[in-house]
């Protein structure tokens, strides 16, 4: 049954909000949170600011760990994926006979534009047709050449709402002697994720949606396996052993993930992230996914299915649902917006993301425009 006591932990909103595949809502209790664990610590600073602040980012990256089922060793806080994925490549010697990265037309087109300044050291980007089937582990088989050091996964796509295999993935990818990155910015907090049983080589990921975390809280996870094979090259402080060592003379990479850390650390974004991340791990992905599935499922059985463009397979599609009314779609998209529904609309069509924030009347109400 669809619950609607998960909506009242929500800001309240002057419509209907289906926009978590781009920003999730906030919870009511991030202000007070950030207040007292930002704020006021500042307020009161003194010579052990940095010591408060720093057990915040730790427990953002152990709530991360846990979500994911990896070890909090191996995830480092970032900016933003398009800044990680500049660094992962600028952490590893190029081949200059395997020098190809592939990646998908389907995929967030900033990472793409990140790996073609990352080109200038080398690599040459490859990419799947937008008309393959990138679902379809024989498509990988076939593109995953000689010269391919490196695969991108977008668990995924926002273009299309297409959960890809990325156990299969990257495990041809291991096979064949080829690195792997897999982007969980679509999937993290309503899709099952387990790193240990991916065994990808590098993740990388955002707190902005699904997990309602807000912006700025980016974050990177690389495999032991590969960790000592990574020497970044955009450092600072926090990327040394010991941060507070103060040796000029002496850097010393930290052991684990930290390494693609950097400068000064931005705090603020990681302590509300960590707030939400706890919330998210209190319910568990798998009733997040169910009470998703049950509001997809309701607006899926209520349309025609040629307005459909995600799929509906439970095991092919994320959270979001894409439909498409072709030369209906301004229309519809005036009605919705009408109606303060709060959408966004893509080359393949209006997107949809319900979320805990959601309850049934809202869909029964959204199911009424739609028809």
């Amino acid at each position: 049954m669809i619950s609607d006591r998960w909506a009242e932990k929500y800001i309240s909103h002057d419509g209907i909000y289906l926009l978590n595949h781009s920003v999730g809502l906030p919870l009511r209790s991030l202000e007070p949170t950030a207040t007292t664990d930002f704020w006021q610590a500042w307020r009161n600073a003194d010579s052990e600011i940095w010591t408060h602040w720093l057990a915040a980012i730790e427990s953002f990256r152990a709530r991360l760990a846990s979500l994911l089922n990896g070890e909090k060793d191996s995830f480092c806080p970032q900016t933003s994926l398009s800044s990680a994925v500049a660094k992962i490549l600028d952490s590893l010697p190029l081949d200059k006979e395997r020098n190809c990265i592939l990646m998908s037309e389907e995929d967030f087109p900033s990472i793409a534009f990140a790996l073609q300044k990352a080109g200038g050291a080398g690599y040459r980007l490859k990419f799947i047709p937008a008309e393959a089937d990138t679902s379809d582990i024989d498509i990988w088989d076939q593109q995953t050449t000689s010269d391919v050091a490196m695969v991108l996964v977008t668990h995924v796509q926002s273009n299309n709402g297409r959960q890809l295999p990325v156990q299969l993935i990257t495990n041809l990818s291991r096979q064949k002697n080829i690195l792997s990155i897999v982007d969980i910015a679509q999937s993290a907090a309503i899709l099952p994720i387990d790193l240990q049983a991916w065994a990808a080589d590098f993740v990388v990921g955002s707190c902005v949606k699904w997990i309602g975390g807000g912006p700025g809280a980016g974050f990177l996870w690389v495999s032991p396996d590969v960790i000592e094979r990574c020497e970044p090259q955009s450092v600072g402080w926090f990327s040394h052993s010991n941060p507070f060592e103060f040796d000029i003379h002496n850097f010393d990479y930290a052991p684990n993930a930290l390494r693609f850390w950097g400068g000064t650390p931005s705090v603020l974004p990681y302590v509300v992230a960590s707030h939400s991340l706890k919330f998210i791990n209190n319910i568990g992905v798998d009733k997040i996914r169910a009470h998703n599935n049950e509001l997809v499922d309701r607006i899926i059985q209520a349309i025609s299915p040629e307005n459909l463009v995600s799929p509906i397979e439970l095991e092919r599609r994320g959270g979001t649902l894409i439909l498409d009314f072709r030369d209906r779609n301004q229309d519809m998209i005036k009605r919705l917006r009408d109606a303060h529904v709060q959408f966004d609309v893509r080359a393949k069509g209006i997107r949809l993301s319900p979320h805990l924030c959601n309850n049934g009347q809202q869909i029964d109400a959204l199911i009424k425009l739609l028809n």
